[in-house]
């Protein structure tokens, strides 16, 4: 309706039924999955202090610069809404004292927070599916968080993916390549676009995050970040790629994979779809070694992923699968004609659900006709009609929507009703 007082913001959106009904199976493949892989399921606040996305993510990130919602509360303190999730989980980690835990499994579903500007898949309220291992250093960690997302998109019905890998070493090698790509693009400044021209000065990895294509070009001839690991993480990452390679894991070494956020080491990934077009990732991680102790707590490595909902979404309405996802139809629903038949069909609505028979019913008092009309759009199977004819002989009629059959069930015959609707003999 138009000229409506009252609409969604802008960059938000309703999710309503039937694509509430893919968000919910989507839910539930994952969590079967994460509690496969003996992941648990945290929830965090969607508002946290803004100095813990300020200091994990990094004070000259896009998203702390730009795209974050803050405010301030009624006791002055600068609140947001949290960009991302795994700031909130090392600050729920570290605050609930499971650091002496030697190993942490998270996984979590929600919404985040981003003032960018909307478009086809990229909203200012989205929704991310995420993991967080917390406590482990080893590069058999990072196989696992790479197999999960792998198994994931595959239970998502998603087949043509590709995961791209690289590694940004320590937080040293991380220096050494900046201070390297920095020298070198410096010389390339006035050739960048403007915003590469900022991140030069304040943030040099970001500039191969950029799109604009003469920046694709300018830094086209950039050393590897590769060739500037120190022998420790050159071999975490070798050892990596050596058992997704036993795991027949296909993937590609993408030298220009850094991720936007300052708290990345050592290895990074993102799985991204030809389904969504130049904005192309489903998903991204990586490790984040030194976040734990930049936010109190004790030196431990951690990796983690988020998948973002919305690009699901769109990856299966393009590749045609988004029926597989959608709730499937009431098995029966009930049509009564007049008061008497309406108690008859309600009392029993409850006696078929307690024999976990999926059933409702038309309470709009609206002709047969009509209500015939609403259960084959529904689409469903079985009819239950209930008149007055049917109440004086004490019987219901069955009829198959598909077939066109019908037959008279006494009302007694609970059992023999059941079995039609299921299918079964006798």
């Amino acid at each position: 309706m138009k000229n409506l007082p009252y609409k969604a913001l802008k960059g938000t959106k309703d999710i309503l039924p039937p694509e509430s009904f893919v968000w919910q199976n989507l839910e539930e493949k994952a969590r079967r999955l994460f509690s496969h892989y003996g992941y648990q399921e945290i929830r965090t606040p969607i508002i946290e202090e803004l100095k813990l996305f300020v200091r994990s993510v990094g004070e000259t990130t896009d998203i702390v610069q730009k795209e974050m919602f803050s405010f301030k509360d009624r006791g002055g303190r600068e609140i947001c809404l949290r960009p991302e999730a795994t700031a909130s989980c090392v600050r729920a980690y570290l605050e609930s004292n499971l650091s002496s835990e030697p190993i942490v499994k998270f996984y979590y579903f929600g919404p985040m927070f981003r003032a960018e500007r909307p478009q086809k898949g990229r909203y200012r309220q989205f929704h991310q599916i995420g993991v967080e291992v917390l406590g482990a250093n080893s590069y058999l960690v990072d196989a696992e968080v790479i197999l999960l997302l792998v198994e994931l998109v595959k239970e998502f019905s998603l087949e043509h993916f590709l995961l791209k890998i690289n590694s940004l070493g320590c937080t040293e090698d991380k220096k050494k390549i900046s201070e390297e790509y920095r020298k070198i693009l410096l010389k390339r400044k006035e050739r960048l676009c403007p915003l590469c021209q900022e991140r030069c000065e304040r943030n040099v990895l970001r500039v191969l995050d950029c799109k604009e294509k003469r920046c694709q070009e300018i830094i086209g001839d950039l050393p590897s970040t590769l060739e500037m690991l120190c022998e420790n993480c050159r071999r975490h990452f070798q050892s990596l790629l050596d058992i997704l390679s036993s795991l027949n894991i296909k993937y590609t070494v993408e030298p220009r994979i850094v991720r936007g956020l300052d708290y990345y080491t050592r290895t990074v990934f993102e799985l991204t779809s030809e389904l969504l077009g130049s904005q192309d990732a489903l998903a991204a991680g990586g490790r984040y070694d030194n976040l734990i102790e930049d936010l109190g707590g004790p030196s431990l490595g951690a990796v983690g992923f988020a998948l973002g909902m919305e690009r699901v979404i769109i990856a299966l309405e393009k590749s045609g699968k988004l029926n597989e996802f959608v709730e499937k139809p009431l098995e029966v629903f009930l049509i009564t004609l007049g008061e008497e038949a309406d108690k008859e069909g309600f009392l029993l609505m409850e006696r078929l659900r307690k024999k976990d028979i999926s059933v409702d019913m038309d309470y709009s008092g609206k002709s047969l006709k009509a209500k015939m009309r609403r259960a084959d759009k529904l689409k469903i199977r079985f009819v239950i009609i209930i008149g007055e004819d049917e109440l004086k002989k004490g019987r219901y009629i069955l009829r198959d929507m598909q077939s066109g059959y019908q037959e008279m069930i006494n009302k007694e015959d609970l059992e023999k009703l059941c079995k039609k609707i299921r299918g079964e003999q006798g």
